[in-house]
């Protein structure tokens, strides 16, 4: 089944076009089979859309979050995304990127094959007076 109609996939080819490096998206499916299958088949359909995105699956689970009560299971998917050189970016999607997700997602994409990330210049200027870790979190819904 295809998730991606022929003018979805056309406009995510030409967004592709401007990739530079190749980008791994790194899937660990988690119990749930079938919701597992649409997150693949849909990351199948978006690397066959470029040469520089491949789709991997791991049985190994992702660490936790830091701060995770670690008693809670992780159900899956998860998708962690790779840089050319199958280092991970921290960037990950838990759950199936569609609606509102599935831009973000492919913007990320862009931006770790680009190593440009879409901010202001104000926003790069107080990011980079950040002197010590921190931890981000950003949650996407259309509700």
């Amino acid at each position: 089944m295809a998730y991606l109609d022929d003018k979805i996939r056309g406009q995510v080819s030409q967004f592709f076009q401007d990739l530079k490096d190749s980008v791994t998206i790194q899937i660990y499916p988690g119990p749930n089979g079938e919701l597992s299958q649409v997150f693949i088949d849909l990351a199948n359909e978006v690397a066959d859309l470029s040469d520089l995105v491949m789709v991997t699956q791991t049985t190994e689970a992702p660490a936790l979050e830091p701060g995770h009560p670690g008693d809670e299971a992780i159900s899956g998917p998860i998708a962690n995304l790779l840089d050319n050189n199958g280092n991970p970016t921290g960037i990950r999607f838990v759950g199936i990127p569609s609606g509102h997700e599935f831009g973000a997602f492919l913007e990320d994409i862009k931006a770790v094959s680009t190593h440009q990330v879409a901010l202001s210049d104000k926003a790069k200027e107080a990011l980079a007076q950040i002197k010590e870790p921190v931890h981000i979190q950003v949650f996407t819904t259309p509700t």
